[in-house]
């Protein structure tokens, strides 16, 4: 989630020096309209206000704020770079524009951008955080990192920083690290279900699969509906060989958030409690929603393979990809129907 400052609080009703009365009073009368939801009524004001003097930048960065609410981020943004064009310091707008550019997935832009705000006030927590979700938009892990190691600094309570910086280490394969912050955002927030996810999925990675299910139960007994929380604490069962338990979680995870993959891990669940008949029916399920997905193929192939249906194994296995058909995964299967 991207970070905005509120820029109504932090500079919206600054006064210029040179600012008319009428200008200040248009100012102020929009950022309160603005702030009540009235943003067409706003706009208005800060239309006006811009119209009285063109070296103020309030009702400029103000308009931008009015239309970003509205949706109109085309037009926030020219608002963002007219104010910036009249004060290159306003560190918070660069973090609104910025903003904007990430959603628009131009990550590059909104690099620029928003270095340029944290290197003008150095504290200000929501461009170290935002940046680190453009480096992340670039797949910069160490860039990312480090902007959230330094949104940290500034707020050591934020959950979403440490979560997100281990999930950066994670990716940079800095896995102790990444486990290590992990738990600092657990226990800033022990209520927080995603930092329990995270925490679960990296003890899963590490093997510790009695502390992943664990960290897994609590973040679905924090979030009932949490879909990806269910599939994965399955997953982790399915590796412990509780196929009940797995089956269970499973079922729940792919009812909340469907997917070709969560289906196929509920099959290999059933297939290896023995169901291949209601397995061999999901796992069809699962390659009707995304033909090309090669982990489901494969587990329909060794499925059909332990029922000694060969024939249908080897249809499936020419199906996978070029470079997959040849695989340990493909060969093993090919073995298995030699015996």
């Amino acid at each position: 989630m991207l970070r905005q400052v509120i820029m109504l609080a932090a500079i919206g009703c600054a006064r210029v020096a040179w600012a008319s009365p009428l200008d200040d009073k248009l100012v102020e009368s929009g950022s309160q309209k603005l702030q009540n939801g009235d943003a067409d009524g706003a706009l208005a004001d800060f239309a006006r206000a811009a119209a009285l003097d063109a070296r103020d930048a309030r009702p400029r960065f103000l308009r931008g704020a009015a239309l970003q609410k509205k949706g109109d981020l085309d037009g926030a943004e020219k608002a963002f770079r007219e104010a910036l064009a009249i004060d290159p310091k306003l560190s918070a707008v660069r973090n609104e524009l910025g903003t904007i550019l990430s959603d628009r997935g131009r990550f590059a832009e909104a690099v620029v951008e928003l270095k340029a705000a944290a290197a003008a006030q150095p504290d200000l927590y929501e461009a170290w955080y935002n940046l680190g979700l453009a480096y992340d938009g670039l797949k910069k892990c160490a860039e990312a990192g480090d902007a959230y190691r330094r949104a940290t600094k500034i707020q050591p309570q934020s959950v979403d920083a440490w979560v997100n910086l281990s999930v950066s280490e994670r990716r940079c394969k800095q896995l102790d690290a990444a486990r290590a912050d992990a738990a600092q955002a657990v226990k800033i927030a022990p209520g927080d279900a995603q930092a329990r996810l995270n925490l679960g999925l990296l003890q899963s990675e590490a093997g510790k699969l009695d502390d992943a299910a664990a960290s897994l139960t609590v973040a679905t007994q924090l979030k009932a509906d949490y879909g990806v929380a269910w599939w994965r604490l399955g997953v982790v069962e399915l590796k412990r060989k509780k196929y009940d338990a797995a089956v269970a979680a499973l079922e729940k995870g792919c009812k909340l958030r469907p997917s070709a993959a969560c289906t196929t891990d509920l099959a290999i669940a059933l297939r290896d409690k023995g169901d291949l008949a209601r397995a061999e029916s999901l796992l069809r399920e699962a390659l009707a929603r995304d033909a090309g997905y090669a982990l489901g193929r494969l587990a329909l192939a060794q499925t059909l393979a332990l029922g000694k249906r060969c024939a249908d194994a080897d249809k499936e296995l020419a199906k996978l990809p070029a470079a997959e058909q040849h695989a340990e995964g493909a060969e093993n299967v090919r073995k298995a129907c030699k015996k």
